[in-house]
């Protein structure tokens, strides 16, 4: 006899969710603030993500990655250097195009040029250094908006527009809209999760996410401290100059950002579309590439002390989208005042999010960390996909009709 059919609407089956979504959900629900008259007091915890490219990738998969915003066309910097001048001095054949390493050895030659004026060629003063220097930034901006546009502000609505975001950005932004929700400071010492940021982006994917949870008529300019205090944000006067601890998270921009100009000792961000010409003679404060970093400009002395602080003040750290190069011995550096000593470490978890395998993070982590393979401190969770699948995973639980 046939088996009828079931009239019964069969439920949804939910998609499988990974282990380390689900360890750090956990880690969401003890932290998050509690109401309720048997409500414990856990105090105000850290959760700080260190996003690399792979996160802005995430976010828009157009976004460059590795060396691909350092191959640089020549238009720009043509316009303020001879070819044949610029061929003799950096040994280049031709200026078609610069590639990653050329660009590297530039820089370089350019930081020693004004590290110590007495190597310095015939023709070469302080003031042609800076003109160069600002060349190069304004192709780096170029680049990058021509690989995908950049996010400018849209002054007529005060925000960071996201017109018809993607499946993968509504998750990102549901992700850190219920991260954002998980404090509270109204009756007192702020308690809860409070989720901060520092990257080598100089994009404005964290600027558009943070700003694109809060409400239309509000601004996160009220509640992101940038590790210095700009005189003037997008032409206006910074409305807050001093924040409210209870209401601030950070955003620290380790390697500069294309909205960060100076201003004598002082300095404004200003996201709004420049032409080329304009960004060469105002350029913004970037770390390009090169063969030896040199970060003693005043922007890197005054936002790397914050870094360490919060690096140290963290108690969950997520890395996203960044494989921690051995080059990058300062950045390891950063990351290493997470957990510096195995005390440290205790009661302190790494969740290290991104393309790869278990073996290699771990390998990379256990240099940055020796205690984790001694000691077992911090302890380290892996993800092998990228970020934006890691949030739709970390949404099933966090709600159970998200689809």
């Amino acid at each position: 006899m046939a088996r009828k059919a079931s009239t019964k609407t069969k439920k949804k089956l939910k998609p499988l969710v990974s282990e380390a979504a689900t360890s750090f959900m956990k880690l969401v629900s003890h932290f998050s603030y509690q109401q309720g008259p048997r409500a414990k007091s856990i105090g105000l915890t850290n959760f700080t993500f260190f996003a690399g490219a792979g996160f802005s990738k995430s976010w828009d998969p157009l976004a460059p990655v590795g060396s691909e915003l350092f191959s640089l066309k020549s238009e720009v910097i043509e316009a303020v250097a001879d070819v044949g001048a610029l061929a003799r001095m950096f040994g280049l054949d031709t200026l078609e195009d610069i590639t990653p390493d050329q660009l590297r050895q530039i820089v370089y030659q350019i930081d020693m040029y004004e590290r110590y004026p007495d190597v310095r060629s015939r023709y070469v003063d302080e003031q042609n250094l800076r003109i160069f220097r600002g060349a190069l930034r304004a192709a780096v901006v170029d680049r990058y908006d021509k690989i995908t546009n950049l996010n400018y502000f849209d002054r007529a609505t005060s925000k960071f527009p996201l017109l018809s975001p993607t499946q993968q950005q509504r998750d990102i932004l549901s992700f850190f809209r219920h991260l954002h929700s998980r404090i509270d400071g109204s009756q007192g010492p702020a308690e809860g999760i409070r989720t901060h940021f520092a990257t080598t982006n100089y994009d404005f994917v964290i600027e558009t996410i943070l700003d694109n949870i809060l409400a239309p008529d509000d601004t996160l300019f009220l509640y992101t401290y940038r590790g210095f205090t700009p005189k003037q944000i997008v032409y206006k006067p910074n409305l807050a100059p001093v924040h409210g601890h209870w209401l601030v998270q950070h955003l620290l921009k380790i390697n500069g950002g294309f909205e960060i100009l100076r201003r004598g000792d002082d300095y404004v961000l200003d996201y709004s579309m420049r032409p080329a010409d304009a960004v060469m003679m105002d350029p913004p404060i970037l770390m390009l590439a090169s063969r030896e970093q040199d970060y003693s400009d005043p922007y890197f002395k005054t936002v790397f002390p914050k870094v360490v602080r919060l690096m140290r003040d963290t108690t969950v750290l997520v890395i996203v989208g960044y494989s921690l190069p051995k080059d990058d011995a300062l950045i390891r550096f950063f990351l290493r005042q997470f957990a510096e000593e195995p005390e440290d470490g205790r009661n302190k978890i790494i969740f290290y999010i991104g393309p790869g395998s278990d073996d290699i993070k771990r390998t990379v982590l256990e240099e940055v960390f020796p205690s984790m393979s001694a000691h077992k401190a911090p302890r380290l969770v892996t993800y092998n996909a990228g970020f934006d699948v890691f949030a739709a995973e970390c949404l099933t639980l966090a709600d159970p009709d998200f689809e």
